[in-house]
């Protein structure tokens, strides 16, 4: 009896042909994904740093800054001027002035989670080749 399957259309052809596909409809998800995480990469690297800045403040004087800034706006924590990057709003709480947390929010409505200062392990500088010599 006689294959009704044309003649090219063997299983590795076809393996091919079914991965490409795959990697067709993936495609798009993955840029899509990445897009998302992109959009919030500036949001997540002023919460490192405002975290970070917290540190050396408590470090150096003993308390956090409490601060609420929105896109654009400085503030100086730890002898450092902080601006928080375009289209992020950063808030730092400190209910204990050696503990302060941090959390941003973008323009997206991407809020993060409250980032807290641990002082059993604190943060890495987001930035060790601007090391700060006030602080060193």
């Amino acid at each position: 009896m006689a294959s009704t399957r044309p003649a090219w259309l063997t299983v590795t052809v076809a393996v091919w042909i079914g991965t490409a596909l795959l990697f067709a409809l993936a495609f798009p998800v993955a840029v899509a994904l990445d897009s998302a995480l992109d959009r919030v990469k500036p949001m997540y690297a002023d919460r490192a740093e405002m975290l970070w800045l917290q540190s050396q403040s408590v470090q150096v004087t003993g308390q956090s800054v409490p601060v609420e800034l929105s896109s654009g706006e400085s503030v100086e924590v730890a002898g450092e001027t902080f601006t928080a990057s375009p289209g992020v709003t950063v808030e730092v709480r400190a209910d204990e002035p050696t503990l302060p947390c941090v959390r941003v929010h973008d323009e997206h409505r991407d809020v993060s989670e409250w980032a807290c200062l641990d002082p059993e392990d604190p943060p890495v500088d987001p930035d060790p080749d601007d090391p700060d010599p006030d602080l060193s």
